[in-house]
């Protein structure tokens, strides 16, 4: 099962490559923000270290694209204390003006979380609650293929449900708040993540990011701590 990685990751490189070439058909921009700055985490990984994060959009009359990467890796006297990479992808075919049909498809490699990644792979339907030019709360559900490569035993494979909340409040014009759930649900696991960030502009393309990121697993690997956190201060530059 191992050999996930080759139909995951392809499919997040595809999902990359095609909000990039599809600059060149239609007139709207590729809009990114890559952000670097101080993390600390507890949990299976009790570390204070630097983190990059790269977000790319593309958004069309009858599309929205996203693609998220991010990486923090920590060693002291030759010991890693942190290493995870995470890539996600979703593509929303737009309905009308509040609905619409996605696909998308997640990875992540913790290498102290016990397992050698976690990958799924899903599709649904979402729906704009509220959708203004100060607040947007967007729900997700449906359904999805998840594998949990554990390090040490059995590769756990399973279909899931996901049920997905993001809000966004722009309170002020250089300031907002993003808060975001997701919950994906199977037979032998399941697994929520959430968070809540306060973003406020600098100078320019330049902002300060503010946020904390907790994942919670309900089955763990022996020895394996179940929430994971981390708590982040970013600069971002948007482009």
């Amino acid at each position: 099962m191992r050999d996930i990685r080759n139909l995951i990751s392809p499919l997040i490189v595809a999902g990359l490559t095609a909000v990039v070439l599809n600059a060149n058909v239609m007139a709207e921009p590729i809009k990114g923000e890559a952000e670097l700055g101080y993390v600390s985490t507890s949990g299976n990984s009790e570390t204070q270290t630097v983190n990059a994060k790269l977000k790319l959009t593309k958004n069309s009359k009858k599309w929205f694209h996203e693609a998220k990467l991010s990486a923090l890796s920590n060693s002291s006297d030759s010991t890693t204390t942190a290493e995870k990479y995470t890539a996600f992808w979703q593509s929303d075919r737009k309905l009308d003006d509040r609905s619409s049909l996605y696909v998308n498809s997640t990875y992540e490699d913790d290498r102290f979380s016990g397992f050698d990644y976690q990958a799924t792979v899903g599709a649904g339907y979402g729906y704009k609650v509220i959708d203004d030019d100060v607040k947007t709360l967007t729900l997700e559900i449906g359904p999805g293929y998840r594998v949990n490569a554990v390090t040490e035993g059995k590769d756990e494979t399973e279909v899931t449900l996901r049920v997905a909340e993001d809000f966004v409040w722009k309170f002020s014009p250089t300031a907002e708040f993003n808060q975001y759930l997701n919950v994906e649900g199977g037979k032998d696991n399941t697994i929520t993540k959430l968070g809540v960030s306060l973003k406020a502009a600098l100078t320019g393309a330049l902002s300060l990011k503010l946020g904390f990121d907790v994942k919670l697993t309900k089955e763990v690997p022996v020895g394996k701590d179940d929430t994971d956190t981390e708590t982040y201060a970013t600069i971002a530059y948007s482009f």
